[in-house]
């Protein structure tokens, strides 16, 4: 979702290029780093968690540093048609998602 920030007016012409940049290359990375991460806990790597770790910390980040700028930005005020749902339902699943991969995370280093 992140990188269709990049270009611009894909879906609202107010969008300032620092934030569209920003979202759009942290998604990016965390996209490259979750399809790295899942082909390395299929392939039971010894690294796979650690890099579970470092997926779910950028992807965190990620998401921990695009929301306030969205709403620091009162993108709310704005006709953004589609990309509002994503942001309210797409946005939520994965802060959700990696809420739960880091209770799995920390359950998984409490049984060691």
């Amino acid at each position: 979702m992140g990188l269709t920030f990049m270009a611009q007016e894909q879906f609202y012409d107010g969008f300032p290029t620092e934030f569209l940049n920003t979202v759009g290359l942290l998604d990016f990375s965390t996209a490259i780093l979750a399809i790295i991460a899942a082909i390395a806990l299929k392939n039971k790597w010894s690294f796979a968690i650690p890099l579970v770790w470092v997926f779910n910390i950028v992807g965190f980040g990620d998401l921990i540093t695009a929301f306030p700028q969205f709403f620091g930005l009162e993108l709310y005020n704005q006709n953004l048609g589609f990309i509002w749902l994503m942001f309210v339902t797409y946005g939520l699943a994965t802060f959700l998602s990696h809420i739960y991969i880091f209770i799995r995370l920390f359950k998984n280093l409490k049984t060691k």
